[in-house]
């Protein structure tokens, strides 16, 4: 009996060294562990999405147009302003202007008038096609015109060009209605009136300052064509 169990002691103890060895050698010691040695992906830099101008935007819009004004008498009177407007902002604009005129009579000196100016205009209201805008600028008149003081639009002169020029110096303040049937394309209606005025001919000389619905303010009406 006793030969028996150290039989089975024996056995027992051959198998258990025979599996210790056959694990060493499946897994030799020392081994580094596996590891998984793939780099994660790189983020991409996200890139800022541009924001797109709306559609109603006037910023940056340079247009050409024409105005003419009511006469006295008349539904419009003769002759037209070319007017230029370049909008810095979708609320501010600059609006140059220049009115010319020219009379010849034969055996006489041509008459004739040029008066550039500017105007500064803000937009207090809009909507996607309508704009109020109001504002103020400066106004500059050469003239020999045949008729004493400055030459009115739709007037012609009576006799001779005078041998002084007359000079005159209005700020103008302003205040219209623009509509955009389209982005390129509008009109509108507009008063002006000078409330400062200057004029100068030889030594005469005459200043005022006014806001006068019968004598100094007019009624505008115009259209531009903007480009893109």
């Amino acid at each position: 009996m006793n030969k028996l169990q150290g039989k089975l002691v024996a056995g027992l103890a051959m198998v258990a060294f025979f599996g210790v060895l056959g694990s060493a050698h499946a897994q030799p010691a020392g081994a580094p562990p596996v590891t998984d040695t793939t780099a994660p992906p790189t983020p991409m830099m996200a890139t800022p999405t541009p924001v797109p101008m709306s559609s109603d935007s006037m910023s940056g819009q340079l247009g050409f147009g024409v105005a003419v004004s009511a006469g006295a008498n008349t539904l419009i009177a003769p002759g037209a302003t070319l007017n230029m407007k370049y909008w810095l902002s979708d609320v501010l604009a600059v609006m140059p202007t220049v009115a010319l005129k020219m009379y010849k009579i034969k055996d006489v000196d041509t008459n004739w008038a040029i008066a550039p100016g500017a105007l500064v205009l803000f937009c207090p209201w809009r909507t996607t096609s309508t704009r109020l805008s109001v504002g103020g600028g400066l106004n500059l008149t050469l003239a020999k015109w045949g008729a004493a003081g400055p030459p009115a639009l739709g007037t012609q002169p009576t006799g001779a060009p005078p041998a002084d020029t007359w000079i005159g110096i209005n700020l103008p303040i302003y205040a219209g209605v623009e509509h955009f049937f389209t982005k390129w394309f509008s009109m509108g209606i507009a008063v002006q009136d000078n409330f400062l005025q200057y004029g100068k001919q030889g030594d005469a000389w005459a200043m005022g300052v006014a806001i006068d619905n019968v004598n100094s303010i007019t009624a505008l009406g115009f259209l531009f064509f903007y480009t893109d």
